[in-house]
């Protein structure tokens, strides 16, 4: 199903990685809090609704999937590769599956970043959408200008 709903990714990863899956039972997006995150996700990692019992009784994988591309109607699935399953856990991916493993083991850090984050205050607020565009945007898409160049010829992306 995601396959079919995001047509850039080449590469699904499902963990129950210790921290995501904390914000994914407790239902809550992980909030943008510092740097690391926007170096990555362009936003917060966004949770789904639960379930629905009939969607958990019939063609549940399926559902999943689909309660998924619900959430990301009006998300960028590339610029946020990653999103927690409500009571369940962390869903990633990305073009190749080398990138979907590395966004499974930077969305635990991050996760875990801002599970720290909010227990040193918890009155933290999410950065400023100029920190999250500077960020972000310098080492993804078309304007992109930070980090090194992919030296590989067929790469898709020259900057890593």
């Amino acid at each position: 199903e995601l396959y079919r709903a995001f047509p850039g990714i080449g590469a699904i990863v499902h963990t129950h990685s210790l921290y995501a899956t904390a914000w994914a039972q407790a239902r809550r997006e992980i909030p943008v809090t510092g740097t690391t995150h926007a170096d990555y996700f362009y936003g917060p990692i966004p949770c789904t609704r639960s379930l629905t019992a009939r969607e958990i009784k019939a063609d549940y994988e399926l559902h999943t999937g689909r309660l998924v591309a619900e959430r990301f109607q009006n998300l960028d699935p590339m610029a946020v590769p990653a999103v927690l399953v409500a009571n369940h856990g962390p869903f990633v991916w990305g073009p190749t599956v080398g990138e979907a493993v590395e966004n499974a083991v930077v969305l635990e850090y991050v996760a875990r970043l801002a599970s720290e984050t909010l227990q040193a205050n918890p009155s933290a607020k999410s950065m400023s959408p100029a920190l999250l565009d500077k960020h972000f945007l310098r080492k993804h898409g078309s304007s992109a200008y930070y980090g090194q160049r992919d030296p590989r010829p067929d790469s898709k992306s020259d900057r890593k």
